[in-house]
């Protein structure tokens, strides 16, 4: 049974980041990739500095590495993999995607865990798949599109929701063995510090550098930044704190759910993205097959 505190924080963890992913699809207009992320990751460490220092010194303990390490890992690819999949594609074709993690999340765990989905979860699948490829606006050939055809947007997303997928039950292993507050800090450390070793390169696109390297634009961009820096921390937060009050599937289906039909209408108000009827009745036929899966 998942407690009304559980419900409160995976609602803010959602809606906090679908205002993230807003803007950092706003953000890969003015700069690169790397640069990006590496900011938006070290930005928060303060943040999650001062969290970690107002609570009770946490007790961590071995079993906190393997988690921990992979859920850098993985998070350090997630996060360069959707700003690739965003600056490629619409907010509303390609974030409903992310309702494919909760179906990796099931197939991981037949060889991981020996778990076999029954019927119902695979009737699940099969209509998070179907709706995912229906939403798609494919390639267009002798002017005749093909809707069932995957962008590179597309599949860039996949293998964010594959990551993710892999990525939640490590942070929920990795918050039991420490804190919310320390695995937080971490993660955003640990991936900031990789993308900063690895991929320094990204610094030329720094703003002013960029498009848009007049005064007042480079202010806008730094603005930008900081809103996104402030707001992806606390989306993040939200996220690790509902998983001590809620199961990882409950927390991936209102997060899919939610967050699907929000990348409809932020698509629209913000980036002029059509809103059509395959894209109401393909992100309804993808929340419903979580909720099937889930149930």
């Amino acid at each position: 049974m998942v407690s009304l505190l559980g419900i409160v924080l995976v609602v803010g963890a959602t809606l906090c980041f679908s205002l993230f992913d807003l803007l950092r699809k706003k953000l890969t207009g003015w700069l690169s990739d790397a640069f990006l992320v590496m900011v938006l990751a070290l930005g928060a460490v303060p943040l999650y500095g001062v969290w970690l220092a107002v609570q009770p010194a946490p007790g961590v303990s071995s079993a906190y590495v393997w988690p921990g390490l992979l859920s850098v890992a993985c998070n350090l690819g997630a996060n360069y993999g959707f700003l690739r999949s965003v600056r490629s594609a619409g907010l509303s074709a390609v974030i409903p995607l992310l309702s494919l993690t909760p179906v990796f999340t099931a197939l991981l765990g037949i060889p991981l865990l020996g778990e076999l989905p029954g019927g119902r979860e695979w009737l699940g699948i099969a209509m998070v798949v179907c709706g995912a490829l229906a939403l798609q606006p494919g390639e267009r050939s002798a002017g005749r599109g093909r809707p069932w055809t995957l962008g590179a947007g597309a599949w860039w997303m996949i293998l964010v929701a594959f990551l993710w997928a892999t990525a939640l039950p490590l942070d929920k292993l990795a918050t039991e063995a420490s804190s919310a507050a320390f695995h937080g800090l971490v993660m955003h450390l640990g991936v900031g510090l990789c993308v900063a070793v690895v991929a320094v390169r990204g610094l030329r696109n720094a703003p002013g550098r960029g498009r848009g390297s007049g005064r007042g634009v480079g202010a806008r961009i730094w603005a930008f930044l900081l809103c996104a820096v402030v707001i992806g921390a606390a989306a993040q937060a939200l996220q690790l704190l509902s998983l001590q009050h809620a199961w990882v599937g409950f927390v991936e289906t209102v997060k899919r759910g939610i967050g699907s039909s929000l990348a409809l209408v932020l698509g629209r108000l913000f980036f002029a993205e059509p809103l059509t009827l395959r894209k109401v009745f393909s992100v309804a036929v993808i929340a419903s097959g979580v909720a099937v899966m889930l149930w």
